[in-house]
């Protein structure tokens, strides 16, 4: 078990025990066509982690201007003003309510 951790924390292949990992990781490493293979599959895991990370950011932020608009409703405020206040759409505004009252009843 310790050669094989050691294995997975070497930079340089060539300090590898084992045959079989050695080889693969000297492909990635070290073979022109590896090395773009890496690089390409590196690039897709970079674009699906920001587009993940982008959609978590508009999740968290649709729920901050939710919890907005009901705070400034519950203090009187009407539709309109609530748009213009959060720079939605008057339409937006009143959806998300009829929504709302929906959900509870």
């Amino acid at each position: 078990m310790g050669k094989l951790m050691h294995d997975f924390h070497c930079t340089n292949p060539d300090d590898m025990f084992y045959d079989e990992l050695r080889e693969a990781v000297s492909y990635f490493k070290k073979e022109p066509e590896g090395v773009n293979a890496m690089c390409e599959i590196m690039r897709e895991f970079e674009k699906e982690s920001r587009n993940k990370g982008r959609a978590e950011e508009r999740k968290k932020a649709k729920k901050r201007m939710e919890a907005i608009m009901r705070k400034l409703y519950a203090k009187g405020m009407d539709c309109p003003t609530i748009a213009e206040v959060t720079g939605q759409t008057v339409s937006k505004v009143e959806t998300f309510f009829k929504k709302q009252a929906l959900n509870k009843g």
